[in-house]
């Protein structure tokens, strides 16, 4: 199980300082590890009393447990819809599912990109380690790639064509990651991204100019 967090807690005893974590952290059993540090001393009649200390892991499953009641929490005015949350490494995956979901966010474009952006920020918080998240609503995630790859084709071949460069519309970073790997197939082109999220956006253009893919 991948670990992204480790804190170090001290108490009077083991116990209570495992007790401590899990309330402070939000933390149930299955979701961390912990090591003992110190075991700390009693002392003598008060004297030389010395805390116990543990430094405790944190696995993902907290924080697919966090991510998944952060998403429910902002869609829940939504109705009827399950929210799946798994993970590989430090990338975290939402996955939605619900009836007349899709219908809905037809209607609110902007809806996926922002609550994706949320949920990175939320995630980010309670970690010491950068992590990333991608949504994905019934599906339509594959459905995207396709538009996705058209669209990065047209613009290929515009650049190609003569036009400057090319700025494609906002995108969240593992659409941005689909778009630099399609254009390294070309090697006189390079892709770059500019802007800030979530409106951040990525260049085409021909090799000879400097940029940064990300």
């Amino acid at each position: 199980m991948n670990r992204v967090k480790k804190i170090t807690i001290s108490a009077a005893s083991i116990e209570e300082a495992l007790e401590l974590a899990k309330s402070q952290h939000k933390l149930l059993d299955g979701e961390f590890d912990f090591t003992v540090l110190d075991k700390g001393f009693k002392g003598f009649f008060g004297l030389m009393a010395r805390n116990a200390t543990i430094e405790v892991k944190i696995k993902n499953n907290y924080y697919e447990r966090r991510l998944k009641e952060f998403v429910e929490k902002i869609l829940g005015k939504i109705g009827l819809f399950q929210v799946r949350v798994t993970s590989n490494g430090r990338r975290f995956f939402i996955e939605l599912n619900g009836a007349n979901l899709s219908q809905w966010i037809d209607k609110n474009k902007e809806v996926v990109p922002a609550i994706q952006h949320l949920a990175t920020i939320f995630v980010n918080r309670i970690s010491d380690t950068k992590l990333c998240v991608d949504l994905d609503i019934e599906q339509l995630r594959e459905k995207r790639r396709k538009t996705l790859n058209e669209v990065v084709e047209q613009a290929i071949l515009k650049v190609k064509k003569g036009t400057k460069k090319v700025i494609l519309e906002p995108m969240n970073a593992g659409e941005r990651r689909i778009v630099h790997e399609l254009v390294k197939k070309h090697k006189d082109l390079k892709s770059y991204s500019i802007g800030i999220e979530p409106y951040r956006r990525v260049v085409i253009e021909h090799s000879q100019n400097n940029g940064e893919q990300s």
